[in-house]
Protein backbone atom coordinates (compact mmCIF):
# COMPACT_ATOMS: atom_id res chain seq x y z
CA UNK A 1 0.00 0.00 0.00
CA UNK A 2 1.57 3.35 -1.02
CA UNK A 3 1.65 6.41 1.21
CA UNK A 4 0.92 10.07 0.51
CA UNK A 5 3.94 12.11 -0.51
CA UNK A 6 2.74 15.06 1.61
CA UNK A 7 1.07 13.79 4.83
CA UNK A 8 2.21 10.14 4.89
CA UNK A 9 -1.24 8.56 5.23
CA UNK A 10 -1.98 5.40 3.29
CA UNK A 11 -3.38 5.95 -0.17
CA UNK A 12 -5.12 3.58 -2.56
CA UNK A 13 -2.65 2.50 -5.29
CA UNK A 14 -5.00 3.75 -8.02
CA UNK A 15 -5.93 7.06 -6.32
CA UNK A 16 -4.96 10.31 -7.99
CA UNK A 17 -5.34 12.43 -4.83
CA UNK A 18 -4.78 11.74 -1.12
CA UNK A 19 -8.08 11.36 0.76
CA UNK A 20 -6.61 13.13 3.86
CA UNK A 21 -4.85 16.23 2.53
CA UNK A 22 -5.88 16.31 -1.16
CA UNK A 23 -2.32 16.32 -2.53
CA UNK A 24 -1.96 14.99 -6.05
CA UNK A 25 -0.17 11.60 -6.00
CA UNK A 26 2.44 10.64 -8.58
CA UNK A 27 1.33 7.99 -11.03
CA UNK A 28 3.51 4.95 -11.19
CA UNK A 29 3.45 3.43 -14.64
CA UNK A 30 4.62 -0.16 -14.71
CA UNK A 31 7.63 -0.61 -16.93
CA UNK A 32 7.65 -3.77 -19.00
CA UNK A 33 10.91 -4.81 -20.56
CA UNK A 34 11.73 -7.50 -23.04
CA UNK A 35 13.16 -10.46 -21.15
CA UNK A 36 15.60 -10.99 -24.03
CA UNK A 37 16.88 -7.40 -23.86
CA UNK A 38 20.11 -8.27 -22.04
CA UNK A 39 20.89 -11.36 -24.14
CA UNK A 40 23.59 -10.96 -26.76
CA UNK A 41 23.39 -12.45 -30.24
CA UNK A 42 26.36 -14.66 -29.45
CA UNK A 43 24.67 -16.12 -26.37
CA UNK A 44 21.46 -16.67 -28.33
CA UNK A 45 23.33 -18.66 -30.98
CA UNK A 46 25.00 -20.79 -28.32
CA UNK A 47 21.72 -21.47 -26.49
CA UNK A 48 20.16 -22.83 -29.68
CA UNK A 49 22.67 -25.68 -29.86
CA UNK A 50 22.28 -27.16 -26.39
CA UNK A 51 21.59 -30.81 -27.20
CA UNK A 52 17.88 -31.72 -27.11
CA UNK A 53 16.84 -28.80 -24.85
CA UNK A 54 18.13 -26.09 -27.21
CA UNK A 55 14.96 -26.39 -29.24
CA UNK A 56 13.11 -24.40 -26.56
CA UNK A 57 15.29 -21.26 -26.82
CA UNK A 58 15.39 -21.71 -30.61
CA UNK A 59 11.60 -21.50 -30.80
CA UNK A 60 11.57 -18.51 -28.43
CA UNK A 61 14.17 -16.70 -30.55
CA UNK A 62 12.25 -17.39 -33.76
CA UNK A 63 9.06 -16.01 -32.19
CA UNK A 64 10.65 -12.99 -30.51
CA UNK A 65 10.52 -9.51 -31.92
CA UNK A 66 14.14 -8.80 -30.99
CA UNK A 67 15.58 -11.40 -33.39
CA UNK A 68 13.06 -10.97 -36.20
CA UNK A 69 15.61 -9.24 -38.44
CA UNK A 70 18.75 -10.96 -37.15
CA UNK A 71 19.83 -13.36 -39.90
CA UNK A 72 22.51 -15.13 -37.87
CA UNK A 73 20.40 -15.96 -34.80
CA UNK A 74 17.47 -17.02 -36.97
CA UNK A 75 19.72 -19.28 -39.07
CA UNK A 76 21.15 -20.95 -35.96
CA UNK A 77 17.67 -21.32 -34.46
CA UNK A 78 16.30 -22.92 -37.63
CA UNK A 79 19.32 -25.19 -37.97
CA UNK A 80 19.00 -26.30 -34.35
CA UNK A 81 15.28 -26.88 -34.84
CA UNK A 82 15.84 -29.02 -37.95
CA UNK A 83 18.60 -30.95 -36.19
CA UNK A 84 16.17 -31.67 -33.36
CA UNK A 85 13.57 -32.86 -35.87
CA UNK A 86 16.16 -35.20 -37.40
CA UNK A 87 16.93 -36.54 -33.92
CA UNK A 88 13.19 -37.11 -33.32
CA UNK A 89 12.91 -39.02 -36.58
CA UNK A 90 15.86 -41.23 -35.69
CA UNK A 91 14.60 -41.72 -32.16
CA UNK A 92 10.96 -42.51 -32.93
CA UNK A 93 10.20 -43.15 -36.61
CA UNK A 94 13.37 -44.96 -37.69
CA UNK A 95 13.00 -47.89 -35.27
CA UNK A 96 9.63 -48.82 -36.77
CA UNK A 97 11.08 -48.68 -40.29
CA UNK A 98 14.20 -50.65 -39.41
CA UNK A 99 12.37 -53.33 -37.44
CA UNK A 100 10.12 -53.90 -40.45
CA UNK A 101 13.11 -54.09 -42.82
CA UNK A 102 15.40 -56.32 -40.72
CA UNK A 103 13.19 -58.51 -38.51
CA UNK A 104 15.00 -60.44 -35.83
CA UNK A 105 18.50 -59.10 -36.49
CA UNK A 106 20.57 -56.84 -34.24
CA UNK A 107 21.73 -54.60 -37.08
CA UNK A 108 18.86 -52.12 -36.57
CA UNK A 109 20.06 -51.32 -33.05
CA UNK A 110 23.58 -50.69 -34.35
CA UNK A 111 22.32 -48.42 -37.13
CA UNK A 112 20.13 -46.44 -34.73
CA UNK A 113 22.98 -46.12 -32.25
CA UNK A 114 25.35 -44.83 -34.92
CA UNK A 115 22.77 -42.32 -36.20
CA UNK A 116 22.09 -41.03 -32.68
CA UNK A 117 25.82 -40.67 -32.00
CA UNK A 118 26.32 -38.79 -35.29
CA UNK A 119 23.49 -36.37 -34.46
CA UNK A 120 24.78 -35.84 -30.93
CA UNK A 121 28.30 -35.16 -32.24
CA UNK A 122 26.80 -32.63 -34.71
CA UNK A 123 25.08 -30.87 -31.81
CA UNK A 124 28.30 -30.67 -29.81
CA UNK A 125 30.27 -29.53 -32.87
CA UNK A 126 27.75 -26.77 -33.60
CA UNK A 127 27.73 -25.77 -29.93
CA UNK A 128 31.52 -25.41 -29.88
CA UNK A 129 31.54 -23.48 -33.16
CA UNK A 130 28.79 -21.15 -31.92
CA UNK A 131 30.74 -20.59 -28.69
CA UNK A 132 33.75 -19.57 -30.81
CA UNK A 133 31.48 -17.19 -32.75
CA UNK A 134 31.81 -19.22 -35.95
CA UNK A 135 28.85 -20.15 -38.08
CA UNK A 136 28.68 -23.63 -39.60
CA UNK A 137 26.20 -24.76 -42.23
CA UNK A 138 25.39 -28.47 -42.16
CA UNK A 139 24.90 -30.09 -45.60
CA UNK A 140 21.13 -30.71 -45.79
CA UNK A 141 19.85 -29.19 -42.57
CA UNK A 142 21.85 -26.00 -43.12
CA UNK A 143 20.36 -25.53 -46.58
CA UNK A 144 16.86 -25.88 -45.13
CA UNK A 145 17.73 -23.40 -42.37
CA UNK A 146 19.14 -20.88 -44.86
CA UNK A 147 16.02 -21.17 -47.01
CA UNK A 148 13.74 -20.78 -43.97
CA UNK A 149 15.68 -17.74 -42.79
CA UNK A 150 15.42 -15.94 -46.13
CA UNK A 151 11.73 -16.80 -46.51
CA UNK A 152 10.89 -15.38 -43.08
CA UNK A 153 12.59 -12.00 -43.51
Amino acid sequence: MPFCTNCGSSVDPHATFCHQCGTRQPRTIPQYTDFLAGLSDHAACVLCYIPVFGVIPAIIFLASHKYRGNHRVRFDAFQALYLFLAWLLVHSAAPALLFASFPGSGIEHAILGILKIVLFVCWIYLLVKAARNEQVKLPIIGDLAARSTTEQL
